[in-house]
């Protein structure tokens, strides 16, 4: 991890050029959110297999997550950043393309590849590269990207399903695909490549769930997770769209407006995780968004749903920035990629079993219940994200950071 003797910037170019990567990795990620469900009906299946496309881009996120942070690790995240955006690009020109539900399925899986390759990578160099104080503020300077993708591309993907069809959203995707390897192969830097063996690998990874703040940390992911992409990808749009009558562009504002304010109180979120703490914030974003997402299934027009998700927008970017950082001060030296990979794992069985569970209760038309058993869910995360230790710091003040 970076030393504090580092200069105390937050925007560095390293920073900037990795944030704005996750914009346009994000935009095309969060293009097809308004109209994948609806893309899959197109085929004739059940809404729990619409739900499927999603778990089955985290099942493929979930087991590339740790080897996407040893291969960064052991070969330097630029090179690893650039096999995730080319498969980024063909994955998007089969679902495009595909003629059928296993097709569309199959490109899903070799999305969350591409994805878990960037993203890991990614958060490897931000940690490494960056003094532990000032790791809050980074993290939502590349949040910032990140949300920013998410707030414009669902508005994007749905007027663009309009104006073309259900396909016009990937083809726009993999030219975003396209757009990331120029970035990524001009302008990163990537660290040292470690060299670790895969003994060392996994001595390092048993280590870190060892340690009760991490295990906690991950429990906490993957409850966030369950609510990302089982009610807000999945549930709301069958919602909206099935329950409601609302069309895609109208889904897309909902689910535009939540990122749009995810945006506006990220950085000022950051800036409390550093001053703060780590819990407190966390804890704090937690509880409002569970108030929120079980308010969801009693709303049941357009005007009121952008202003609950206008209003749960300040809490998810509470609840987002701590989580990345707690696995950044955790992270033992020369090994960040692995125990990002490790933390990132958590959150994708969580977007696996979301979708599904909500899915089912979608197909038992119980759209409520759903709503609320994820915010139920939040607060038992909350309830855990208290006992995790502060880590203001870098480390869980009082302890001894964590060798490998």
């Amino acid at each position: 991890m970076a030393s504090d003797a580092r200069p105390a910037r937050v925007l560095t170019r390293q920073t900037v050029v990795l944030s704005v990567g996750a914009f346009i990795v994000m935009l095309g990620l969060s293009l097809v959110v308004p109209i994948l469900p609806l893309y899959a009906r197109e085929f004739g299946v059940s809404r729990t297999a619409a739900g499927a496309l999603v778990s089955s881009f985290a099942v493929a996120r979930l087991a590339f997550d740790l080897a996407g942070g040893v291969l960064a690790d052991r070969f330097g995240a630029r090179r690893v950043m650039l096999v995730g955006a080319w498969v980024l690009v063909l994955s998007s020109v089969g679902a495009a393309l595909a003629p059928n539900y296993a097709v569309l399925l199959v490109t899903r899986v070799l999305e969350g590849v591409g994805s878990a390759a960037f993203a890991t990578s990614a958060n490897q160099l931000l940690v490494i590269t960056t003094p532990g104080a000032l790791l809050g503020r980074t993290i939502a300077v590349y949040q910032t990207g990140i949300l920013s993708g998410i707030s414009i591309g669902p508005i994007v993907g749905g007027q663009a399903a309009e104006l073309g069809d259900f396909t016009t959203p990937f083809w726009i995707y993999a030219g975003l695909g396209v757009l990331v390897v120029l970035l990524v192969g001009r302008f990163v830097e990537s660290g040292e490549p470690q060299g670790r063996t895969l003994r060392q690998v996994f001595s390092t990874a048993r280590v870190v769930v060892r340690r009760p703040a991490f295990v906690a940390l991950m429990v906490v992911t993957f409850c966030i997770f369950i609510f990302r992409a089982g009610a807000r990808l999945t549930l709301l749009p069958l919602y909206a769209g099935e329950e409601l009558g609302l069309d895609e562009s109208d889904i897309g504002v909902i689910l535009a407006s939540a990122a749009i304010v995810n945006v506006l109180v990220v950085n000022p979120g950051g800036w409390l995780v550093d001053r703060i703490g780590r819990r407190p914030v966390l804890v704090t974003g937690l509880v409002l968004t569970a108030a929120a997402t079980a308010a969801t299934g009693f709303l049941d027009t357009f005007a009121s749903l952008v202003v609950l998700f206008s209003a749960s927008g300040v809490a998810a970017a509470l609840a987002s920035i701590p989580p990345p950082t707690l696995a950044g001060d955790l992270a033992p030296e020369g090994a960040v990629g692995v125990a990002v990979g490790v933390y990132r794992s958590a959150g994708d069985v969580g977007l696996i079993v979301g979708p599904l569970v909500v899915g089912a209760a979608a197909d038992a038309d119980a759209f409520t219940t759903g709503f609320v058993l994820v915010g139920v869910l939040l607060v038992v995360a909350a309830v855990i994200a208290a006992f995790i230790p502060e880590t203001r710091e870098g480390r869980p003040l009082g302890e001894a950071p964590v060798e490998p």
